[in-house]
């Protein structure tokens, strides 16, 4: 392994190289972090050095003289993760870098240093493996350190068929061999340009198209083409021998699994290109997260990523009810990040109860929860309100809730009401307003629902007997009818705003023993 390695895609796609260029061929051995100002008299050679600077925050200028020394050990290359506690390099540094031909990256404050040693030892390993192995006896075509081309090489050889690849996204446009053997572009598109004959469609699989189609360039030649049109643009053409007219189970199998190769190469690689919004997306996880320990870094990497505040703003979290990818979020975010199924963003709010409801209307009909924690003014703010709004997301789980949009303020007293149960007064309002309901009389006979089931729409619509009606689909009349045997079963008047708090206690804590199993 060399230095160069650690820049490849499908290791640490967004490791940057910021000097030192003229080293990257310096052979790579192992890795060890900086954890004191004389690390370098532990060194051997070959190491990438990785560290935070952490132990150069008093005296940045160290750190210049650090680089010279570690470099007389045969350092292979020096890893920084900057906006720990170094938003830029001190001065000088990468042109010293530059200088002495040793390479110096900027690591990304995501990593962890076991993410880093594991994905070089396992390179590495992979690197010796290989030097002692065939191509066929590597014998996976997922493992780290083949590139896309040596996988389409194999398939043609393990299909015994050339293949004829388009990939606009990673340049490929190339006739692969039985052989192992690549031809460039130019041969492809002879290939490609070749008129056809007579073609025939074959099922879809998924979303990828298929054709046979018979070409004649002097000879007449058969081949089966598989075209994905969707987010990937994606052609590959199968060669088939003379008498095939159709591809067997196998090679099309093989086929479609080479495609799915490519197309996850093309959609990392799309994802690691736009280095801006991915820092974006990384600055705002790490500022949810409080991360950062200087607000002079946090106003920094404002300015380079060029976000504006919003004047009023909040933090909102969106997933769906049934855990898939959310279906809807808001549009005008300032800065969001994705994380399982679940989307964050700082979104600028003019007024909030405008847009809860709007919000609410969209959770309701999409079926998808949205959290949303307190205002937002200034970077400081931004971890109180995403923990705000992560407390939010819990409470509204937790409860059972419908899908719609809840803020913070709103579910702070579901959670105070879903704690009444502890204390000592609760067991007497629940036997005196809830427990009679469980132990209904004669008359339930003729009621179209429980008692207790009444109490729950009761409380939800604020004790407005027309809304309770209207929410349990049930003739106003019958409502009043099973209102006056809930009062004469209590012996409570519902008019009586003791009694009706009383009941809404009681229903709250009947809830929290049912939850946690627990008989009163």
């Amino acid at each position: 392994m060399i230095a160069a390695d650690l820049l490849r895609h499908h290791l640490f796609p967004d490791f940057e190289l910021l000097g030192g260029s003229g080293g990257l061929n310096r052979a790579l051995t192992s890795v060890s972090v900086i954890d004191a100002p004389d690390v370098d008299r532990w060194m051997r050679g070959g190491e990438l050095l990785v560290g935070s600077g952490y132990i150069f925050r008093e005296d940045p200028g160290a750190f210049v003289d650090f680089l010279t020394r570690v470099n007389e050990r045969n350092v292979a290359a020096v890893g920084i993760k900057l906006d720990r506690y170094h938003h830029q390099l001190p001065p000088g540094m990468v042109n010293l870098a530059d200088q002495l031909a040793l390479p110096l990256l900027s690591i990304p404050m995501h990593y962890r240093w076991t993410d880093i040693i594991e994905g070089v030892q396992t390179f590495i390993l992979q690197e010796r493996h290989r030097a002692s192995c065939s191509l066929d006896e590597v014998g996976s075509f997922l493992e780290e350190g083949l590139d896309i081309k040596r996988i389409l090489s194999t398939f043609a050889s393990r299909l015994q068929r050339t293949l004829t690849v388009q990939c606009s996204q990673l340049g490929i446009c190339n006739n692969f061999l039985p052989d192992g053997s690549v031809e460039d572009s130019e041969e492809a598109m002879r290939f490609i340009k070749t008129p056809v004959v007579q073609e025939r469609g074959l099922p879809k699989r998924g979303q990828v198209l298929v054709n046979l189609e018979l070409r004649n360039s002097g000879t007449l030649q058969w081949s089966a083409s598989y075209r994905f049109l969707s987010d990937t643009p994606l052609t590959v053409h199968l060669w088939l021998s003379e008498g095939e007219t159709v591809p067997s189970a196998r090679q099309d199998r093989m086929v479609l699994r080479a495609m799915t190769l490519v197309r996850a190469s093309a959609l990392e690689l799309a994802a690691i290109s736009n280095r801006s919004a991915m820092k974006k997306e990384r600055f705002f996880e790490a500022l949810c997260l409080d991360i950062y320990n200087d607000p002079s870094i946090v106003e920094a990497n404002m300015r380079e990523l060029g976000i504006v505040l919003p004047k009023r703003g909040c933090v909102v979290m969106v997933s769906s009810a049934d855990g898939s990818s959310p279906r809807w979020t808001p549009q005008n975010s300032v800065m969001s990040y994705r994380l399982a199924d679940m989307w964050t963003g700082l979104v600028p709010v003019g007024d909030l109860e405008q847009m809860k409801r709007e919000w609410d209307q969209k959770g309701q009909d999409l079926r998808v929860y949205v959290a949303v924690g307190g205002p937002v003014r200034n970077m400081e703010d931004v971890t109180r309100s995403y923990h705000e709004a992560k407390r939010t997301f819990t409470w509204l789980r937790e409860f059972g809730l419908e899908p719609g949009a809840y803020a913070h303020d709103d579910l702070s007293l579901y959670a105070l009401l879903d704690n009444l149960f502890r204390l000592p007064e609760a067991k007497g309002v629940y036997q005196r307003f809830f427990e009679p309901l469980l132990e209904d009389g004669p008359s339930s006979s003729r009621r179209s629902m429980p008692l207790k089931d009444l109490v729950r729409s009761l409380v939800s619509s604020d004790f407005n007997a027309k809304q309770c009606a209207k929410g349990l689909h049930l003739h106003y009349n019958t409502v009043r009818n099973h209102l006056d045997d809930l009062e004469e079963i209590l012996q409570v008047d519902l008019s009586n705003p003791h009694h009706r708090l009383g009941l809404t206690l009681a229903f709250h804590i009947g809830n929290s023993y049912q939850k946690r199993g627990i008989k009163p």
